[in-house]
């Protein structure tokens, strides 16, 4: 068929596999399933393709739809009954704020670009009580947070319910979709330190990406580098998404762990490692090679 990808392609560069769903632009190179064509298609995010095409696939069968799928989730952050975060939160006098601005200081994670911004707030009651809320913001809007514990509460990281926002496993931090490379890496803190050194940085919120997480990134046309950690649940985590990776036509991806003695790249970056300069020459293509090394480092 002519391709979605090209400007009149009378050569017809596009196959689409109709019985499952999968294709692929043999001009562009870009290839994907069923709902990631839709989502091309009709310009709207993936999730939403995807929910648009499960409400169809009920009505086509006469079934009635879900409401977990017919009601799109959408993430309310009041806050305005938060205690808004930035560097110039330090001259506060109030103790609790300034426990929260130095754990945030001391990892050196405030931009001084733009001070008067608030990149975080502090939660002082309810279920994030004691805890810095970490907002996932793309164009002004907060569609998903994290809370992080100001001291030994367990766990360390809290998640809203997912009655009132997203599963976590069906989102990514935010980073810029333009870019020609993206780090993928595990916490929201790890990614905002690549990012205030310049690196282009996600988090799956977990030593691992899901399958959703997966198919946001097949969209993605630059280069995917794994930031996991180099321990026995990164080395895994690789290995699940090199399934999912192929299963989804993807190109091979890269990996680049944090700095050695680093055992994440926050550590690294309050360290004073050069992180955008160790990403772009210590990041390796994920082969048979490096597999075998990995195994044999972990025996």
């Amino acid at each position: 068929m002519e391709s979605l990808f090209v400007r009149n392609d009378w050569k017809r560069h596009m196959s689409v596999n109709v019985d499952s769903g999968l294709w692929q632009c043999f001009k562009t190179g870009r290839s994907g399933n069923f709902t990631r064509l839709y989502s091309e298609a009709e310009d709207i995010p993936y999730f939403r393709a995807y929910r648009d095409l499960m409400i169809r696939n009920f009505e086509f069968i006469g079934e009635d739809i879900p409401e977990q799928i017919k009601e799109e989730r959408q993430l309310e952050l009041d806050t305005s009954k938060l205690i808004p975060l930035n560097i110039e939160s330090g001259h506060s006098d109030d103790p609790d704020v300034l426990r929260a601005w130095s754990l945030l200081f001391e990892r050196k994670l405030f931009s001084v670009e733009d001070p008067p911004a608030a990149e975080y707030y502090l939660c002082m009651d309810g279920k994030f009580q004691n805890r810095i809320i970490i907002p996932f913001k793309k164009d002004g809007v907060v569609y998903y947070f994290q809370g992080r514990a100001l001291g030994d509460q367990r766990p360390k990281y809290l998640n809203p319910s997912i009655e009132s926002a997203p599963n976590p496993s069906e989102i990514l931090y935010p980073y810029n979709e333009d870019e020609d490379y993206v780090v993928v890496c595990e916490g929201p803190l790890d990614a905002k330190s690549l990012q205030l050194q310049g690196v282009n940085a996600t988090a799956t919120m977990k030593n691992y990406i899901s399958p959703r997480q997966a198919e946001i990134l097949s969209t993605f046309d630059g280069r995917v580098i794994l930031g996991f950690d180099s321990d026995t649940a990164g080395v895994r985590g690789c290995q699940r998404f090199d399934v999912l990776r192929r299963e989804r036509l993807m190109d091979d991806f890269y990996v680049c762990s944090p700095p050695k003695g680093c055992k994440d790249w926050n550590e690294a970056h309050v360290k004073g490692e050069s992180l955008h300069s160790w990403v772009m020459n210590e990041s390796s293509l994920y082969n048979f090679e490096y597999k075998m090394i990995n195994e044999i480092n972990l025996l």
